[in-house]
């Protein structure tokens, strides 16, 4: 990956965006006692405008400065959560173009594929079986949208795209992206649980994942609402301008 000095330009300016982003309060999920990051929720959107590299090396600069920065809190434990919306950015910059060796889109399905299948690997996967219902749905939409989303949302050759197509394509590829980030997020959970909850409540992590599901699902769905409400506009807005990033 050669950086030009625009791509330098574009990587910062998304990269302060994030932060700035990530430092508003959230929106509070009713009924439920957690909030919608709205910096994770545009972190697929990094992906769909730069490219499966240069819009998760934007969001792992952002993550990483406001994880840094304050109101961050940089901890051990926050650290392992980092790769999340990098990962998210991945897949939807895989899901959204094409000028990679190998179909970007089959990529993304590995990494989603895989991190499905860790669920199972875990103990609390096996006693909750049925939890990655939601991530299976994006793994399928991966495998069988995957190609036309990467030719519907590709801007870096300027070809143009029917907005009804890209309306349609962004919210798929950013769900893809967000379940993927959600899915990183519950396996790095179970791998050091003891770092953050009591060792008595540890046994039933199986029913307490199964328990708040409802509200992880209500929560991505919309993250996703969110970031096609900010990237359908922004893409009509860069096709209008003719740029090709």
């Amino acid at each position: 990956m050669r950086l030009r000095a625009r791509d330098v330009s574009l990587i910062s300016i998304l990269a302060a965006i994030y932060v700035i982003i990530s430092a508003l309060p959230g929106i509070p999920i009713i009924g439920g006692k957690g909030k919608i990051d709205l910096s994770a929720s545009i972190a697929p959107l990094f992906g769909i405008i730069l490219g499966p590299w240069k819009g998760p090396l934007a969001t792992l600069i952002g993550v990483f400065l406001a994880w840094l920065l304050p109101p961050g809190s940089p901890s051990f434990h926050s650290l392992l959560f980092l790769p999340a919306p990098v990962l998210s950015s991945l897949v939807a910059g895989l899901m959204s173009s094409r000028k990679v060796r190998i179909p970007g889109w089959t990529i993304a399905s590995c990494i989603l594929g895989a991190l499905v299948i860790g669920w199972y690997v875990t103990w609390v996967g096996q006693k909750a079986p049925l939890y990655p219902i939601p991530h299976i749905v994006a793994l399928v939409l991966v495998l069988v949208l995957g190609k036309w989303s990467s030719q519907v949302l590709e801007l870096r050759e300027g070809k143009e795209a029917s907005m009804v197509k890209r309306s349609i394509a962004v919210p798929i590829v950013s769900y893809c992206g967000l379940m993927t980030d959600h899915m990183y997020g519950n396996l790095t959970f179970i791998t050091f649980a003891e770092l953050f909850m009591s060792l008595k409540y540890i046994p039933g992590l199986p029913a307490i994942f199964m328990m708040v599901l409802p509200i992880s699902v209500t929560e991505r769905l919309l993250m996703t609402v969110i970031a096609s409400l900010i990237g359908i506009p922004l893409l009509k807005a860069l096709q209008a301008l003719k740029i090709q990033l």
